[in-house]
């Protein structure tokens, strides 16, 4: 439109630069419209003119200027104009209530771009006396209230409660008294955007004392809002009017029984209304507010259980996910059968594909948290995967078989028979879903003994699993194959047939298939101790499964990571139960409670706590105990013993080339290589006999999953492995090796040094970034995904040795050994504190994308002494990170 680039910022500059308002408003608009936020050059030139324009005493100026920062607000500009802006918007004395209302506006547009150059707290003061009632302007106020809502959603809110009050005035006066201009009356109804904001508002502050005016004003506006809105032949009106509405019932639900029972009783009889009408938009407003009652409603939303079932079968999608939370959100004992029932009977009767996932996840959870028969459990399970089996990922079918294979020594053998027999019915259907296959091929296995004593004959066991075979995928095939080989071992007639299934399953097109059928054919030509061995019955999983299972921590999960909620309040809401749930099952994670009351106790008496005031976490969610066990303590195939392998492993979890066995009678070469989540490994074994029928296996594979190749036979056996980190909670998994000397089968057992630290990549970053993500991380008290651990290490270095050469080795073990970024503080001159800075990369099972989890690691001097250090870990996703992370530092440091 101007020509050339250049002959374009020309135009801008001297048109914004210009004394005629016509050409000023052209410069600006035609900036505002044109111009990239990325044009770094060009708003470089122009700041200093939009700066003097908002230092005039011209409106127009001011205003031009802050609509130009208020429309991009790009970062040069901003750079350069911030402190003016907030001048505008916070100080009375230095601008007119129309230009105040726009700063405002801009300064909370600002902030929601770069935090990190404002420190809101400061605003307090001035922001509070914007609702005073001298203010006769309601545009004002309402941009007040923007700004305050804004910032209160983005920070803490506990610097404005101050302003409590005064909204609360300024409620009574706009909802009660109708002290409203015409001009912000909408369908006769007082400035409803302005009551719908400082509604919202207050849900951030506690709720004004009994017995003050505050109170009293608060109890009337609800009660106002609550007991009088009608419903009108407008549908604007009743729009506007059933806004304020629902804000006022979310308030009533944040506040509890604090502005009084009866509102809450109101709200209940009128939320019952809403969800029975035909209107949408109130059904699904109704649901939405629902789900948010539950938590104080208790048994009352029984009442209303025939209507929601009628909602899970509306034609609008939304409507049906917001009754499908709401009846996992108000599950009890006295519910919970019906209401699974009723989902059940939903998923056999064409639930929708955009629904079926979280019906599914659903039934799941309700159907463990609920189950005082564990049979009932088997049946719903069974019904849930004959429906919507293509749902049912991975982890919810393994936690099926945790329960059935049980959690103490005592196994339930009567569910065991129960779940033997339903799964042997099932699968002598024609067709049936792969996932129950997958189950039903464990179960019957294992517990074929149950199943023999009903039709007598082991073949029919057989024959029953291998029908399904060609009909199954690689992972199906891959489940049948240890059933097939568990009968044969078991039964000899089955031998066998058990063996040419192996023979062919031997030349399969996939690996893993091909692998288990190779290893399977040669396992049944052993003898029937070895098979017995390699073959016996799975013992019952650890009580740490019951609670702390990766299983029910993942299905979990899935619900929280899945929520499709936009509004915020309800997000929170209907998360809730969900986060109660993942913090019972994974109690020892996040309790550890005499382990953690312990530490933390020792914390708040410890003599060098003052030092580091406000930067340890005592107080709050997600604060871990450091680990009781040494990371060289293991479980191995014998019990809980030390690792035989425990300097190998020491050298190696900081170095990828060495000897990870080394004996008399036997030497095995390691190499590894990571890169993100994926990590290589090459093993070569070598001996002064040869080595014949070597095998490869790996357990207690905890937060890993691995591939491994067959083994290359020879003078020196190789074989190669692929691994990949899915969670955080790692431990060292346990190879077991088997072998022929001279006849005779010999088996050893080591370590792998695989851990946390393998799939952690460093992060660069500055010291600024790192102080703001780590104190957000220790004083955020709301994120469920922040975790934090602190406590004091010896230091075991002689006591002539400086301490700073202490913290340049720490430097160097996190850097070199642990991969992370570690940077001195605040010079290597003057070293007092390291930090260090890393991501654990994983991929997760259910997931298709890897995830970074953060890390931040601090290890500081302490003044007062040299026996002790500081150590502080940050972490991401999961606690188990922390705890690993210190683990390592204690076994090079400690």
């Amino acid at each position: 439109m101007f020509g050339s680039y250049f002959t374009f910022i020309f135009q801008v500059m001297r048109q914004i630069s210009a004394k005629q308002n016509v050409e000023k408003y052209t410069g600006y608009v035609a900036t505002a419209i044109l111009v990239s936020e990325q044009n770094h050059e060009l708003f470089k030139t122009v700041a200093l003119s939009v700066r003097n324009d908002l230092q005039s005493v011209n409106e127009i100026n001011q205003s031009l200027a802050l609509t130009l920062v208020g429309t991009q607000a790009p970062k040069e500009l901003v750079d350069s104009i911030h402190q003016d802006v907030q001048k505008l918007a916070l100080s009375e004395s230095r601008s007119t209530v129309f230009i105040r209302k726009k700063a405002c506006v801009s300064l909370l547009r600002m902030y929601r771009k770069y935090q990190d150059k404002f420190q809101p707290s400061q605003w307090a003061t001035s922001i509070v006396q914007m609702f005073e009632s001298r203010h006769p302007s309601l545009g004002f106020m309402t941009a007040a209230a923007s700004l305050l809502l804004g910032l209160c959603q983005m920070t803490s809110p506990q610097p404005f409660e101050e302003a409590a009050p005064r909204l609360i005035k300024l409620l009574h006066k706009v909802s009660i008294q109708k002290d409203s201009p015409g001009d912000y009356n909408y369908y006769a109804t007082p400035a409803p955007w302005l009551q719908v904001k400082i509604l919202r508002i207050l849900g951030y502050f506690p709720p004004p004392p009994v017995s003050t005016e505050a109170h009293r004003y608060l109890t009337e506006c609800l009660t106002r809002i609550i007991k009088k809105t009608e419903v009108t032949k407008s549908i604007n009106k009743n729009n506007v009017d059933h806004g304020i509405l629902f804000e006022a019932a979310n308030l009533v639900i944040t506040y509890g029984g604090a502005v009084g029972m009866e509102l809450k009783n109101d709200i209940l009889k009128l939320l019952g209304i809403f969800i029975s009408v035909k209107e949408p938009n109130l059904r699904y407003l109704g649901l939405e507010t629902m789900c948010k009652f539950v938590q104080i409603a208790g048994d009352q939303l029984e009442d209303h259980l025939n209507t929601i079932f009628k909602s899970l079968r509306d034609n609008d999608i939304s409507i049906r996910k917001r009754a499908l939370d709401l009846l996992y959100l108000m599950s009890s004992p006295n519910t919970s059968q019906r209401i699974v029932e009723e989902l059940l009977s939903y998923a056999e009767n064409g639930a929708d594909l955009q629904i079926k996932d979280e019906l599914v996840l659903k039934i799941a959870i309700l159907a463990e948290k609920f189950a005082d028969d564990l049979q009932w459990y088997i049946n719903v399970i069974v019904r849930m995967i004959n429906a919507s089996g293509d749902f049912v990922t991975d982890y919810i079918w393994f936690r099926i078989v945790q329960i059935i294979v049980g959690f103490t020594k005592e196994p339930n053998q009567e569910l065991q028979k129960y779940s033997a027999l339903k799964l042997y019915q099932q699968l002598q259907l024609p067709h049936v879903h792969e996932t129950l296959i997958c189950i039903g091929a464990f179960v019957i296995s294992e517990y074929s003994q149950h199943v023999l004593e009903q039709v007598k004959d082991p073949q029919k066991i057989f024959d029953t699993l291998n029908k399904h075979f060609n009909f199954c995928s690689e992972k199906g095939r891959q489940m049948l194959l240890n059933a097939i080989v568990k009968l044969g071992s078991k039964y000899p007639d089955l031998r066998g047939p058990a063996m040419m299934i192996c023979q062919m399953s031997g030349e399969h097109f996939d690996p893993d298939v091909q692998q288990r059928g190779i290893e399977y054919f040669q396992l049944l030509m052993l003898e029937d101790n070895i098979q017995n061995k390699v073959l016996a019955k799975m013992p019952a999983y650890p009580e740490t499964f019951q609670n702390n299972g990766g299983a029910i921590i993942r299905i979990l999960n899935q619900k929280y990571n899945k929520s499709e909620y936009k509004d915020s309040t309800l997000q929170n809401y209907a998360k809730k139960q969900v986060e109660e749930e993942i913090a019972k099952h994974s109690s020892k994670i996040q309790s550890r409670s005499d382990l953690l009351v312990k530490h933390l106790n020792w914390l708040k008496s410890c003599p060098y706590l003052g030092q580091f005031q406000g930067q340890i976490a005592i107080d709050g969610i997600n604060i871990m105990a450091p680990p009781e066990d040494n990371i060289l303590k293991g479980v191995t195939s014998a019990g809980i013993k030390a690792f035989t392998n425990i300097n190998e492993i020491k050298t190696l979890l900081t170095t990828p080339v060495g000897k990870i066995v080394d004996t008399p009678q036997l030497t095995v070469q390691y190499k590894s290589e990571y890169k993100g989540h994926l990590g290589q490994i090459a093993l070569q074994f070598e001996s002064q006999v040869p080595l014949t029928n070597l095998t490869v296996l790996v357990s207690q594979t905890n937060g890993l999953m691995f591939n491994i190749s067959p083994v290359k036979q020879g003078d020196y056996p190789q074989v190669m492995m692929q691994v990949m980190g899915n969670d955080g909670a790692l431990t060292l998994p346990i190879a077991a090796i088997f072998y022929d000397v001279n006849g005779q089968q010999q088996k050893q057992e080591f370590a792998l040094p695989i851990y946390n630290h393998k799939f952690i990549v460093p992060v660069d970053m500055t010291y600024q970034k790192f102080t703001q993500f780590f104190d957000d991380f220790t004083n955020n008290q709301t994120n469920q995904s922040f975790y934090k651990l602190d406590t004091f290490i010896r230091n075991t270095a002689p006591s002539h040795i400086p301490i700073t050469e202490v913290l340049k080795k720490a430097g160097g073990l996190l850097t070199v050994g642990l991969n992370f970024k570690a940077q001195a503080y605040p010079s290597l001159e003057n070293l007092q504190m390291i930090w260090a800075v890393g991501q654990m990369v994983i991929k997760p099972a259910e997931q298709p994308n890897v995830i970074n989890l953060p890390v931040m690691v601090i290890i500081q001097s302490v003044d007062d002494t040299i026996e002790y250090l500081r150590v502080s870990i940050r972490a991401g996703g999961s606690g188990d990170i922390c705890r690993n992370i210190l683990n390592l530092i204690n076994l090079y440091m400690g």
